[in-house]
């Protein structure tokens, strides 16, 4: 699974004022290749996200309108208003 084992630790090398990253293995005493910071952002979310959940409130209220039981609908919207609150917390 992504996201296990242990993290690198790099070293920020800053070369005319422009900030760079190394991977430096304490082990080998060595250096991995220069990154930019955005490089090593980009890495290091993949290293760490393990899914992406994407919400289009739109679509989910169109299909909540398309539910045809009352009750139903009314304990979908209280129960979405409840994970709206807590993930604000």
């Amino acid at each position: 699974m992504k996201g296990e084992g242990k993290m690198a630790k790099y070293h920020r090398i800053i070369i005319d004022g422009v900030p760079y990253y190394r991977e430096y293995s304490y082990g080998l005493d060595g250096y991995g290749e220069m990154l930019s910071e955005d490089e090593l952002v980009q890495m290091l979310l993949e290293e760490v996200i393990d899914e992406e959940i994407e919400i289009n409130e739109r679509e989910i209220e169109a299909a909540l309108r398309r539910i045809a039981d009352r009750d139903d609908r009314n304990l979908l919207q209280s129960y979405i208003r409840y994970l709206e609150r807590i993930s604000r917390e």
